[in-house]
C-alpha cells in the first residue's frame, strides 16, 4: 500500500494521496478519459499550488453504486494496486490523478486487463491536443 511520501519503483518517484475535497473537486477541469473498468480524470498542478511539483498525486473513488461496502472496497483495492503498478513508470510529476470506479467492472474485469487500460489512458492523456481534450 502507498502511503503519503513513500517513495515507489527504482526511479524514487513520490506518489501522494489526494486528501481534500476541493482537491477532488478541481479535477472535474482536468482531463476526462473513460474506460470499461474506470474513469480517468488528470490534471497538471499549477506554480500556484503550494503542493511539491516533483510529486504525482493520486485518488481514488468509488460510489454506492458499485454495492455495499465489501464490493466499494474490492474495487478500490485493485485502483489502489493499479496505481502502485502503473503511475510510478507511466504518470508524470506534477499532475494530479483520480480513479473513479464503475458498476460491475472495476471489480469483475481481470487485472490484466485494468492494467493494460490505465497504460492506454495515460498514453492517451498525454497525447492529446487542446481541441481533443475534454474540459469539465
Amino acid at each position: 500500500m502507498i502511503k503519503n511520501g513513500d517513495t515507489v519503483d527504482k526511479k524514487k518517484f513520490l506518489l501522494e494521496k489526494i486528501t481534500k475535497h476541493a482537491d477532488y473537486a478541481e479535477m472535474k477541469k482536468g482531463y476526462k478519459i473513460s474506460t470499461p473498468g474506470f474513469i480517468l480524470q488528470g490534471k497538471p498542478r499549477t506554480d500556484d499550488n503550494l503542493i511539491n511539483l516533483n510529486v504525482a498525486r493520486y485518488g481514488i473513488t468509488c460510489s454506492k453504486r458499485i454495492g455495499n461496502a465489501v464490493r466499494r472496497n474490492r474495487a478500490k483495492r485493485r485502483l489502489r494496486s493499479l496505481v502502485a503498478n502503473i503511475l510510478p513508470s507511466s504518470g508524470l510529476k506534477g499532475w494530479d490523478y483520480v480513479l473513479i470506479g464503475k458498476i460491475n467492472s472495476t471489480e469483475n474485469l481481470p487485472f490484466h486487463i485494468l492494467k493494460e487500460d490505465l497504460t492506454a489512458a495515460l498514453t492517451k492523456m498525454y497525447h492529446r491536443t487542446d481541441k481533443e481534450i475534454e474540459k469539465y
